[in-house]
């Protein structure tokens, strides 16, 4: 080749070059692109369920002078110092140490306060870094960029990725994901270029993503896997099998410093061993189940919520076990197939390796254990797994429209389509606690957690219809539970004072009934049932209701509101000596307990003791201007004032 010759030869070869840079370049743009179409609506969402306990009444987020604090104590650290005992030493109350988590917080309060859409517009942000990190590994690992981009945009637009993102608390998540596929991808090129720096970047970030969420620490595991059975096959096993042990070593020295300070925020390694909610063998019973219910969700994301509750598997010959681990197995089988495929096994491992952290299922509640958010760092495997099924799958022989790619193209357009629109549809039940928890009850409807996270939260709104209609769903499946009996009780007598239909009464009182043969001693009980005899109905019996409250100060001698029951009822059996000195110390107790003064002006009026009357009469006007009594309850308060004039103009009368 002559010089002139090699002179019009290297432009084709930079043009061809800049050509497949600009083909990847839109097809990481169109991924992005996808990716942020899918969680735009997003933005729209206010705070929801832990939003408000980890980001809106935190206090320790908004000083970052708490950041070495958060470097040596647990995650909830804040909530639990609020709920201390001062006369106690603060111990944890969680197995999480997160203090990457807690750094985040602080400088997303300092750039966002309360601002929503800032601390979402973050979340999505972060999610497309991971999808921009899961197509280069993926590119790397496959070395075709349409598979890449497949996988890629299967994992960003997966339904399952909306409690992470959707959700501003979900924002471990990604962050984690961040640091850590970062770290292995770092560690990629460490092997492809030979430079430490690369490993020393790496191990950098794996130590921040082991700061960040427990499930960083299955990567010297993965690596170890990587070396043996994907990476060398050329070599004999001895030495892929000493290179794993050395790789793995190093990360795992990495990992010391983690662990260490673990041990010291925490007070223990891994679990807390003087808590153990289920037995070791329950909890293996238990691990075909649940990686059912997971791969279920990946292939069918429907119905998709906080709850799915897991009830522990406690007898090998039950059905909850067997079918599961014939599953388990079939599916194992069928994976095994695919072992002479290297990115097939990249995929598996990295599926399994990463699922292994939520199997210790001992660290979770039943109505907990399995979670969509818990799949997010997993389901990069199952999403290349996929995209390489459907780049071989035979597609054209089902779908008459023209070339294999072409028909490859039009199913996964298809996919892609739905998945996106479920996620955005998903995203809204993010919106706030009520939409959230409403959506809950929907998709899961069996399940008693649903019906219990809403009622509570209509408890905390007062809206007692909405209270009687989700908790009578709750114990409709499960009768026994004592706190939404009590709760459901006090909530019907709220409803009947609202229609004054009797069958609320009865319902309130067959409650209590109920709840006390559980538990004989719980005041809360006691003092509804002695409201329920205070109504004017059949049913009324100031006496029962006073041995009800008798009952109730029992236990709890200085609570405000029995402590108002009570003088309120002696007040009605114009026992007015006996009923002062408990109205008076509701009042001490809770000043904000406006109908205490109106009870008050009651018996200090009729002891005759006018200048007390008046002045509580007056309170309860100034605190309740608008009450439905305001207007009778303002001209007793006239004649109140006339009879004390009369008496000072008219002393001897």
């Amino acid at each position: 080749m002559t010089k002139r010759q090699r002179a019009q030869k290297k432009p084709e070869h930079r043009f061809a070059e800049t050509s497949r840079n600009l083909s990847r370049g839109w097809v990481v743009g169109l991924i992005l692109s996808l990716t942020f179409v899918a969680f735009f609506n997003t933005l729209f969402n206010g705070f929801a369920y832990d939003d408000t306990t980890q980001i809106l009444a935190n206090p320790f987020i908004q000083d970052l002078s708490n950041i070495p604090t958060a470097m040596v104590t647990e995650a909830w650290f804040w909530r639990a110092q609020e709920e201390a005992d001062p006369n106690e030493a603060i111990k944890p109350t969680t197995p999480y140490y997160r203090p990457t988590v807690l750094i985040y917080m602080m400088f997303g309060w300092m750039a966002f306060g309360d601002w929503a859409p800032g601390w979402h517009l973050m979340n999505i942000l972060m999610h497309m870094i991971v999808v921009y990190l899961v197509f280069s590994i993926m590119e790397k690992v496959t070395k075709d960029v349409r598979v890449a981009a497949i996988g890629a945009i299967l994992f960003a637009v997966h339904p399952l990725r909306s409690e992470s993102i959707a959700w501003i608390s979900g924002f471990t998540d990604p962050i984690l994901a961040i640091f850590l596929l970062g770290a292995f991808y770092l560690y990629m090129l460490y092997r492809e270029r030979n430079s430490l720096g690369y490993l020393a970047a790496g191990l950098a970030l794996f130590v921040c993503a082991a700061f960040t969420k427990e499930p960083a620490v299955s990567l010297p595991i993965f690596i170890a896997a990587y070396e043996v059975f994907i990476v060398n096959q050329d070599k004999p096993l001895r030495a892929r099998v000493r290179e794993a042990a050395l790789m793995s070593a190093i990360f795992i020295l990495a990992s010391v410093i983690y662990f260490v300070m673990r041990r010291y925020a925490l007070g223990f390694w891994l679990n807390d061993t003087t808590y153990a909610r289920y037995s070791n063998v329950d909890i293996l019973m238990t691990i075909p189940l649940v990686i059912t219910k997971y791969i279920g969700l990946l292939f069918w994301p429907v119905n998709l919520s906080l709850f799915h509750e897991t009830p522990m598997v406690q007898s090998a010959l039950s059905v909850r076990f067997i079918l599961p681990l014939l599953f388990v197995i079939a599916l194992a089988s069928g994976l095994w197939r695919l072992r002479h495929s290297l990115v097939a096994r990249f995929a598996i491992i990295w599926f399994g390796i990463n699922l292994l952290p939520v199997m210790n299922l001992g660290a979770f509640a039943e109505s907990f254990m399995v979670q969509e958010r818990y799949l997010y760092l997993p389901s990069v495997g199952f999403s290349l797994l996929v995209a390489v099924g459907l780049a071989k799958l035979p597609v054209e022989q089902w779908l008459a429209i023209g070339t294999r790619r072409t028909a490859q193209a039009a199913v996964i357009v298809v996919i892609v389509l739905l998945f996106t629109g479920k996620t955005i549809a998903q995203n809204t039940v993010w919106k706030d606690d009520l939409t959230l928890w409403t959506h809950g009850v929907e998709a899961a409807p069996d399940q008693t957690m649903s019906y219990y996270v809403l009622g509570t939260h209509y408890v905390k709104e007062g809206r007692a219809d909405k209270i009687v209609e989700t908790y009578e769903q709750y114990v409709k499946l499960d009768p026994d539970n004592v706190s939404v009996l009590s709760n459901l009780a006090a909530a019907h007598l709220l409803v009947y004072e609202g229609t004054r239909e009797r069958a609320h009464i009865d319902r309130a009182i067959a409650l209590c009934e109920r709840g006390l043969k559980m538990e004989e001693d719980l005041s809360t009980l006691w003092d509804t049932l002695g409201r329920a005899y205070t109504f004017e109905t059949e049913m009324k019996n100031l006496e029962r209701a006073r041995a009800c409250f008798a009952r109730a100060l029992k236990a709890q001698p200085d609570n405000a509101m029995f402590n108002f029951h009570m003088g309120a009822v002696y007040v009605k059996e114009n026992k007015f000596d006996m009923a002062l000195p408990y109205l008076e110390l509701a009042k001490q107790r809770a000043p904000e307990l406006v109908d205490t003064y109106k009870f008050l002006a009651y018996a200090y009026a009729n002891k005759n003791q006018l200048p007390q009357a008046i002045e509580s009469l007056s309170e309860y006007l100034r605190r309740n201007p608008n009450a439905s009594d305001a207007p009778s309850e303002s001209v007793r308060l006239q004649q109140l004032r006339s009879r004390l004039q009369n008496q000072t103009q008219n002393p001897q009368s």
